[in-house]
């Protein structure tokens, strides 16, 4: 009996990682009546992406009537199951306060989950946050921190303000070698903005 119970719960294991792909095509084939019940499926089986794109299609109305409220409640599923990109969902919806009403601290928990499991996106949210005290006591250097870990994770926003801070010692004491470095990783993107800031303060003197 036992071994017929484990048995089952393997072919079951299977069964449900099988109707996460079927759903990604059937999504993809706007065939969304098809795709919702394969990722409800999955999700018997704790699929957090099944979780995180029911939460899309009822944000986006993909089949179903557009329900911020359901889309909220898929993304926490996802999250508390330990969906990363759900981390920066419900960050972003929190900030937003565009479906809900904002609430910089909740924004800031999932942020910070985010920026933990390496999102450099969320990270210099963070760094944001802390620059203008939303729902955290405002501080300088906590917020150079994260920027500095989202401009090091390729964030290209990050990397203006880190070197802009360093121009205007915020948080810092002035460096413009620091300043020349990270605005130089924007400017290879084709940052205009980029662009704009190494010539106005001149920053090719400073650069290594």
């Amino acid at each position: 009996m036992k071994s017929k119970i484990i048995l089952s719960s393997i072919l079951a294991t299977y069964l449900f990682a099988g109707s996460y792909d079927n759903g990604i095509e059937f999504y993809k084939a706007m065939k969304y009546e098809k795709a919702m019940n394969s990722f409800l499926k999955a999700t018997n089986n704790e699929d957090n992406k099944a979780m995180l794109v029911i939460g899309i299609m009822y944000a986006n109305g993909d089949g179903v009537k557009k329900d911020s409220l359901q889309s909220l409640e898929w993304f926490k599923k996802a999250a508390n199951a330990g969906n990363i990109h759900a981390y920066s969902k419900l960050g972003n919806i929190y900030a937003s306060g565009k479906t809900i009403k904002q609430d910089y601290k909740k924004a800031h928990k999932w942020f910070q989950k985010a920026a933990d499991a390496g999102v450099a996106k969320a990270a210099y949210n963070l760094g944001y946050f802390y620059t203008g005290g939303l729902g955290v006591p405002m501080n300088l250097q906590t917020s150079l921190s994260w920027y500095e870990k989202a401009a090091i994770g390729g964030d290209i926003n990050a990397q203006l303000n880190l070197g802009f801070m360093y121009i205007g010692g915020q948080g810092t004491s002035v460096n413009y070698k620091k300043a020349a470095y990270w605005i130089k990783k924007a400017k290879n993107t084709g940052s205009e903005k980029a662009e704009l800031m190494w010539k106005e303060f001149k920053l090719k003197d400073y650069e290594k």
